[in-house]
């Protein structure tokens, strides 16, 4: 489908010329959606500088490579994972490679009644009419424009369904393993969440990728959230160090439901997450918390955008940032407030820590109000160690080298401190403290 100037949208053409792996090929319903999404990418095309959410992340790198939609995963086996005790954690694990469903690597055995763990290939074509009600329904594609561009790729993914009043007895852990072959590679994973009226779930995301060639993993997920519903949801994304790693969350929040997320971000050459949320019932409760760690040349983005469209309902957003060497770092926060979204109580805070005299730090937090009676506030700082914290610390008797490790890991762990499962907010501080030792030089300021 050319742009209107005779040109192919990138990637475009093998969405609409598909593959010999297309499931839910003759659902009316399914066909439309994917065509939307092809027709609305068809006239945007990839995100620029000129779109509001996307001025500070520049993606025509992606225009280098032929990156091929690969079918089906690779026949390899778990890799030994970055977080012992999330690995050791009994859970529901459900294991994509390149974006394809591995059943054999998969453990989803006895699951209460009301539960559906599965792939969303196998959802579509054995039961598209349960996907119907929810499939796309939360995403605007001017909006997430990437989004359109996965819509039109729609093929597998994560499909979990918690029926009304029924508590997830283990968190699912949704493991995506990519493993790069000789030629760049692009992954169009798709994920569904849906969460019945009291219902409660647990959800940890790891995206790991294997060293080798760059790739381009472009991800969707929609979580939908019925009254009283509660989702408590951790990401760990550490891509390889050459992929662009892309993905969209668009949540809608039933009344008195509450989402937790945290994000841990350290992986890809290029790595953006971008959260979407409407509360759209009264009392709902909406957190996004996070951390990114950036160094050599790597821009990892973090854009947020949270509606409260009904009155009483709470979000907060409080996200930390370490960057070193030549990174960037990337802070577009908005909390939108309704007209009738009255005692609204909406905070955002962006605090990072420039390590080098080239890193960077890119920070737009904003409010929009059309309601009276509301408690808002958004702040963004950025800036070194503090001298003072420093002096206090070697007076002490503390090297130098020591109080800078003792003060990072400080400022990154008052973001941990929120994560409420301790197996994760154990791998999570292991993985900072990892990173740091790794890629921090402590013996000398650059």
């Amino acid at each position: 489908m050319p742009d209107g100037t005779g040109y192919m949208q990138p990637f475009l053409e093998q969405a609409i010329n598909g593959d010999n792996i297309i499931p839910g090929e003759n659902v009316a319903w399914l066909g439309d959606l994917r065509a939307m999404g092809a027709s609305v990418y068809a006239d945007h095309g990839l995100p620029s500088r000129k779109d509001e959410y996307w001025r500070y992340t520049n993606l025509n790198s992606l225009n280098k490579y032929d990156y091929k939609l690969k079918n089906p995963g690779r026949l390899i086996d778990v890799p030994s994972l970055p977080h012992r005790a999330v690995a050791e954690l009994a859970s529901y694990r459900i294991v994509f490679v390149n974006g394809c469903l591995r059943p054999d690597l998969c453990v989803l055995d006895d699951m209460p009644d009301g539960v559906l763990i599965s792939g969303l290939g196998d959802m579509i074509a054995a039961a598209p009419e349960r996907l119907e009600p929810y499939l796309g329904k939360n995403i605007n594609f001017i909006d997430m424009p990437m989004a359109a561009l996965n819509t039109a790729f729609i093929r597998d993914g994560l499909f979990l369904s918690v029926a009304s009043n029924v508590v997830l007895d283990k968190p699912v852990h949704l493991l995506s393993i990519i493993a790069p072959d000789d030629s760049p590679m692009m992954i169009q994973p798709r994920n569904l969440v849906v969460l019945g009226s009291g219902s409660k779930a647990t959800l940890i995301e790891s995206h790991i990728g294997n060293p080798g060639v760059g790739y381009f993993n472009n991800i969707v997920s929609e979580h939908t959230l019925g009254d009283g519903a509660q989702l408590n949801h951790y990401t760990f994304q550490e891509e390889n160090a050459s992929a662009v790693h892309i993905a969209g969350s668009a949540l809608k929040l039933g009344a008195k439901s509450s989402y937790d997320g945290f994000l841990l971000q350290s992986g890809g050459l290029v790595g953006r997450v971008e959260t979407r949320a409407v509360l759209n019932g009264i009392d709902a409760e909406c957190r996004l918390d996070g951390i990114y760690l950036g160094t050599n040349s790597q821009l990892l983005d973090t854009t947020t955008y949270v509606e409260h469209a009904a009155p009483d309902c709470r979000s907060r957003q409080v996200y930390k940032g370490v960057l070193d060497k030549n990174s960037r770092g990337v802070f577009q926060g908005k909390i939108h407030v309704c007209p009738g979204a009255q005692k609204t109580d909406g905070h955002q805070l962006s605090r990072a820590l420039l390590l080098s005299n080239r890193a960077e730090l890119d920070a737009k937090p904003e409010l929009e109000i059309y309601a009276d009676n509301v408690k808002c506030s958004h702040g963004a700082s950025a800036g070194e160690l503090d001298s003072e914290s420093l002096f206090y610390l070697m007076s002490r008797g503390i090297s130098f080298e020591e109080a800078r490790r003792i003060l990072i890991e400080a400022f990154v762990s008052e973001a941990l401190s929120e994560i409420r499962l301790e197996q994760v907010a154990e791998d999570f501080s292991a993985h900072v403290r990892n990173w740091l030792q790794t890629n921090i030089n402590f013996t000398e300021l650059e």
